[in-house]
């Protein structure tokens, strides 16, 4: 955890929004400008991890970023991607991409990822036990 980037390293400065239990900044490396990485405050590496008030006010904040970017700039919407566990990048945690969208910006065009054989009748099965 010492080495954790988000932990030791996010100046009081760069914070743009925060709550009880996350803070906002500006992507680093951003899919387009206005990209914005919502990451906890301790340092949580799965989503699994967190209490239900960890994750309601984690999505108060998803809707109020969301709310901020369509006032402020002209989108036509806004994709949230987050990141979870060991996938992650080194020195980081678990965190949320609010990525700001237009009409025809390729977002997915990008995407090249290998393609993983998987069960997919046993992950049906698994989420109808829900």
């Amino acid at each position: 955890m010492n080495n954790c980037n988000f932990c030791q390293q996010i100046k009081a400065e760069e914070i743009l929004l925060e709550t009880s239990y996350f803070k906002v900044v500006f992507e680093i490396n951003p899919v387009q400008a206005g990209h914005l990485l919502i990451m906890s405050k301790t340092h949580i590496m799965d989503i699994r991890e967190m209490s239900d008030e960890i994750l309601f006010d984690l999505i108060k904040l998803e809707q109020k970023c969301v709310s901020k970017i369509s006032e402020t700039l002209e989108v036509d919407g806004v994709t949230i991607a987050e990141n979870n566990g060991s996938i992650m990048d080194k020195g980081t945690h678990c965190h949320v991409h609010v990525i700001p969208r237009y009409k025809n910006d390729r977002f997915w065009d990008n995407q090249n990822v290998l393609p993983h054989e998987i069960d997919i009748l046993k992950l049906k099965e698994n989420l109808q036990k829900i």
